[in-house]
């Protein structure tokens, strides 16, 4: 191709500068460029290389044309020169043949003049070469020279870009974390405020568990007691045979205090105590167990014979109210036909007028027990616009409370709630003592009213709803005469079970409620322990 040395370096140092990632031909054109640079002097590269592997001139003319001003533009132009004067003297030499098939005597002349101008045009075609590749070699050197130039320019402005773009990076990355940082301490105030929420819900939960928790206590003190007795019982007796075994085996110890076989028959005899102990606490608790499912039987018989009595008792008081009303009907029937008989217009009206208002009165109960019957909201409402202000008109709005479901009809019932008087006619015949009384009993049963001031508050009606349900009434928080009277007999039947139990347990294991007259002179205390040989377990409260 007639590429000196310093075409060749040059060359070399374009395609260095190619492969470390500075493209020359975007130089060449524009220096902005550069992504595209580097992939135009990647397909430059390959065509040229490509032209310049054959010696097709027009290989050599597609690539000046595709890249006129290209990095090899002037070795294409010398190449295509070179290919020329070849090809010029080619001809001469097939028309020297030509001439020589016509005339065979020609021939030698022909060729050898053929010859001698193909010898001077290669001549002059090397010097032009030559001196071409001279030109070339210089304009090859400037513009290597200029490609240094502007591959340092490049990397200078590469690096400053490369600079800014982590300085942005570092900038965008700060406001990342800034931003990271508040939206985790937005999250951290978010959680401590629902921690915050949280802790007091279980606050209130745990105080409403504490309370439920201090009145179930109280009535678990009793069995807690006899829990209690009945262990230290348990414990006496096992302190009494490992006293008898100790005994024993001091004893043994005495006789040969520095054997060693007595040592051993000493801690044979703890161990024997030890597992006899493990038998009595075993068969105790067996004894407790079998004690207290037997008292669990007992109880509950006896719950469901006063259930069974105070329910037949409320069915002959009701059958005694039905006959006295009956015969009181009778009564004021046949007297009012007595008077009918004996007395003026005027009294006839007069019993006319009563004979009405049980008859209006009978007809408002009918209503309300057809109401009762239905169980729907439909009929109470019936009832209620009937008899706005009957003697059953507050039952039938808590009634109709109890059945509301849709938003609309629990604003009615609250507005009926609200309208309700202060007084059931229920419990009318209640006084301030009665309902304190009321509310004592429930207590004393284990439905606590958290207090007894003799006003009828939503815990106490809870009470009174949890007890009627339990003894097998409807439960609607309101206490009738009937259940008044059961819920008496219930307390008192609950008061003398427990008044006996206390004497069966002062009785049988001696307890006293301490401290007493001579407890620390009496038999039940001594200097080395609370219990002496008689026994008997001593009970301070609040210890």
């Amino acid at each position: 191709m007639g590429s000196g040395p310093l075409a060749r370096s040059v060359l070399v140092g374009l395609v260095g500068l190619s492969l470390a990632g500075f493209p020359v031909a975007a130089f060449a054109q524009t220096a902005k460029e550069t992504t595209n640079a580097g992939k135009r002097w990647e397909e430059e590269f390959a065509f040229w290389q490509k032209a310049s592997s054959g010696s097709d001139v027009t290989q050599f003319e597609n690539y000046l044309k595709q890249y006129p001003n290209g990095t090899f533009a002037s070795m294409a132009r010398l190449r295509i020169a070179e290919l020329k004067a070849a090809g010029n003297a080619k001809p001469a030499t097939t028309a020297s043949d030509d001439a020589a098939a016509k005339a065979k005597a020609d021939e030698a002349k022909a060729a050898e003049e053929a010859k001698r101008v193909a010898d001077a045009e290669k001549a002059k075609a090397e010097d032009a070469s030559k001196a071409a590749e001279a030109e070339k070699a210089k304009a090859e050197a400037a513009k290597a020279e200029a490609a240094a130039a502007a591959a340092s320019k490049l990397a200078s402005e590469k690096a400053a870009a490369e600079e800014k773009a982590k300085a942005e990076a570092a900038a965008a990355e700060k406001a990342r974390a800034e931003e990271a940082a508040r939206l985790q301490a937005d999250r951290k105030a978010a959680d401590e405020r629902r921690l915050a929420a949280e802790k007091a819900a279980e606050a209130e939960r745990v105080k409403k568990e504490a309370a439920a928790a201090a009145e179930k206590a109280r009535a678990d003190e009793a069995a807690r007691v006899q829990a209690e007795a009945e262990r230290r019982k348990a414990d006496e007796a096992a302190a009494a045979q490992k006293a008898r075994a100790e005994a024993e085996a001091n004893a043994r110890a005495a006789e040969a205090a520095a054997a060693r076989a007595e040592e051993a028959k000493r801690l044979e005899a703890e161990k024997a105590a030890a597992a006899e102990k493990t038998r009595l606490e075993q068969e105790a608790a067996a004894a407790r167990k079998l004690a207290e499912e037997k008292t669990r039987e007992l109880e509950r018989l006896k719950a469901e014979a006063a259930k069974a009595a105070a329910e037949a008792e409320a069915k002959a008081a009701e059958a005694s109210r039905l006959a006295a009303e009956a015969r009181k009907r009778a009564e004021e029937a046949e007297a009012a036909q007595k008077r009918a008989t004996t007395s003026g217009p005027a009294t006839a009206t007069n019993d006319n007028a009563e004979a009405d208002r049980l008859a209006a009165a009978k007809r408002e109960e009918d209503t309300f027990q057809k109401a009762v019957v239905s169980g729907s909201r439909q009929a109470f409402q019936a009832y209620l616009d009937a008899y706005p202000r009957g003697r059953y008109a507050s039952d039938a709005r808590e009634r109709m409370a109890a059945l509301a479901t849709t938003p609309t009809q629990k604003a009615e019932t609250e507005r009926l709630v609200e309208e309700r008087p202060v007084v059931d006619p229920r419990e009318a015949y209640m006084e301030r003592s009665t309902r304190i009384q009321a509310q004592r009993w429930l207590s004393a049963l284990g439905y606590s009213t958290y207090g007894a001031d003799g006003v009828f508050g939503p815990r106490t009606r809870a009470a009174i709803a949890a007890w009627q349900g339990a003894s097998g009434y409807r439960a609607d928080g309101y206490l009738s005469r009937r259940q008044f009277a059961a819920l008496r007999q219930a307390a008192q039947f609950a008061e003398a079970r427990q008044a006996s139990r206390e004497r069966r347990y002062q009785r049988e294991y001696d307890v006293l409620e301490g401290p007493v007259d001579g407890y620390y002179d009496g038999p039940y205390y001594s200097d080395d322990g609370y219990y002496r040989r008689r026994g008997g377990v001593v009970i301070i409260p609040g210890y």
